[in-house]
């Protein structure tokens, strides 16, 4: 029996079980990986074959699973920034509460409900139920400073994902910039990349909300004042988001428009089940993180987006 077979039949297992959570113990590394050609349009029909997996330059024997198949379940944790600066954009995301189900989790997966502005928030712990999911994304409120700590909110997730089965999914809806963390970048990517978290973006500006807003939504004047010179600050920063979906092979959504946000959670359910998924065993006597990279040769005008690296304790 092959390691990847053997890994199937302890997830079938656990899944059976269904309290019984499932790590990534059989020691294959897992890489969700999108393939998309020049006009970002979807390809399928590739194999183990036309794949190239290199863990620190070194070449891999890889095998090749879907999710399509019901396999192994979504836990995908959805992060909204929650500052007075948000307070335009919440109006639009407290509409998709739900396309959660339908369109990203499937009735096997879970999802959760945090809310990142001074404080971090979980509105909602990972449950199956459609009606939670939905009830938890219709009270999201705008709260009054400004802080979004994001990359708490990053930490803390990642923390509680640990003992969660199947694969992992966060999906950070916000301006794309922290504001205030205690955690830092680089321990929370690296945090991210032990547990194969993959992160996605919607990225939305602020101040370029003022633009579709119904007049309902306004805040005073002078909260849209500080919504424009704090976003005029933050485009001489880092995007924090996008560097951790670029590092964990997800995808950075900006939306603007009216339907935005709903155009961003089809893209996001479209790309998670249209996803290759690579396998291969981990290097054991090689402990600490390891690079990855994957490639699909003789096919230089297809655009690859995977996980970066990954973890040996």
């Amino acid at each position: 029996m092959t390691r990847r077979a053997l890994a199937c039949l302890i997830y079938l297992a656990a899944a059976a079980a269904q309290n019984q959570p499932f790590r990534v113990q059989s020691k294959v590394v897992q890489t969700p990986v999108s393939v998309t050609d020049k006009n970002a349009h979807t390809v399928d029909g590739l194999t183990a074959a036309d794949f190239k997996v290199l863990d620190e330059g070194l070449p891999q024997e890889v095998s090749l699973d879907t999710f399509d198949t019901g396999v192994a379940h979504i836990s995908l944790a959805i992060a909204i920034q929650s500052s007075q600066t948000s307070k335009l954009a919440l109006a639009k995301i407290r509409r998709i509460g739900g396309m959660i189900q339908p369109i990203v989790t499937g009735l096997q997966g879970e999802a959760a409900v945090v809310t990142f502005d001074s404080e971090v928030k979980w509105l909602q712990d990972f449950t199956r139920d459609d009606e939670k999911i939905r009830f938890a994304m219709k009270s999201v409120k705008a709260a009054r400073g400004t802080k979004a700590r994001m990359l708490d909110a990053v930490s803390d997730i990642t923390e509680h994902m640990k003992q969660r089965q199947g694969r992992k999914v966060l999906l950070l809806i916000s301006e794309g910039h922290d504001q205030g963390s205690e955690a830092k970048f680089q321990e929370v990517l690296d945090a991210v990349e032990r547990e194969g978290i993959e992160v996605f973006g919607a990225r939305y500006s602020a101040y370029a909300m003022t633009w579709i807003a119904k007049s309902a939504d306004f805040p005073e004047k002078p909260e849209l004042d500080e919504m424009f010179y704090a976003q005029l600050f933050r485009f001489a920063t880092t995007n924090q988001m996008r560097a951790l979906a670029v590092s964990t092979g997800g995808s950075d959504y900006p939306f603007l428009r009216e339907r935005g946000i709903e155009k961003v959670i089809e893209e996001l359910g479209v790309e998670v089940h249209s996803q290759y998924i690579l396998s291969f065993p981990q290097r054991e006597n090689a402990p600490g993180m390891h690079r990855i990279e994957v490639t699909v040769p003789g096919k230089s005008d297809l655009q690859i987006r995977s996980r970066r690296a990954y973890w040996v304790n």
